[in-house]
């Protein structure tokens, strides 16, 4: 579920090229970044930040279209939350935030799609609602997160890949962030804002949370 064919390049090219011209993009500007796209999104170091990811949540957005309000905001913040991925910077999320809106600029989007967007992607830092905030937001946030509701082997192969993402941190370091961050997801009293993920994947979400805290306890 983690990797990425060629075969599917030809299936992401497409979406992109639909997302870009329903904003009326620079098409060689569009171009340009849809190179620098798949040039980080295929870097070596990610496991499962890559274009398999991205083609996962392209394909929440055809699941749930009819939930969603501006499905341009959603796919440029599909496209663009991860663009700026390295495990050993804390700030990836307002870097990624930051390259979206060069990126935008660049190619000539009208500039009222641009704030929205980068509100989305700054969100995944912390996957918290602001008192205000754009109406795709909360399904947004779920989407990024709706493999914590995975099935257990698919949950169990995503620990693994972010394991392998942060296999620069030596085990007993890893097992307390790692298992910080689990319990802080498990202390929420919800872990999906929108009523159609939270009946579909908050009960294994938690099974799921519980079970590797477990495992972690034993390495």
């Amino acid at each position: 579920m983690f990797t990425h064919s060629p075969e599917n390049q030809s299936w992401l090219r497409a979406k992109w090229q639909a997302l870009v011209n329903s904003v009326h993009a620079n098409p060689d500007m569009s171009d340009a970044v849809w190179d620098e796209l798949i040039r980080h999104y295929s870097e070596p170091q990610r496991s499962y930040h890559n274009l398999s990811h991205i083609m996962f949540l392209l394909r929440q957005v055809d699941t749930h279209r009819q939930l969603i309000n501006r499905p341009e905001t959603v796919e440029f913040s599909i496209w663009f939350h991860d663009v700026i991925y390295d495990t050993h910077l804390k700030d990836n999320e307002r870097r990624s935030a930051e390259w979206a809106r060069r990126a935008m600029v660049a190619m000539l989007v009208d500039e009222r799609h641009i704030p929205p967007v980068m509100e989305c992607v700054a969100a995944t830092e912390k996957h918290e609602l602001p008192s205000s905030h754009v109406p795709d937001l909360p399904l947004f946030l779920d989407m990024d997160l709706s493999i914590l509701g995975a099935k257990e082997p698919v949950y169990k192969q995503y620990s693994e890949v972010i394991r392998a993402e942060y296999s620069w941190v030596p085990i007993n370091e890893y097992r307390l962030a790692r298992g910080k961050f689990l319990q802080g997801m498990l202390d929420r009293p919800a872990l999906y804002f929108t009523p159609a993920m939270a009946v579909n994947l908050e009960y294994q979400a938690r099974q799921n949370l519980q079970s590797e805290l477990r495992e972690l306890a034993q390495l």
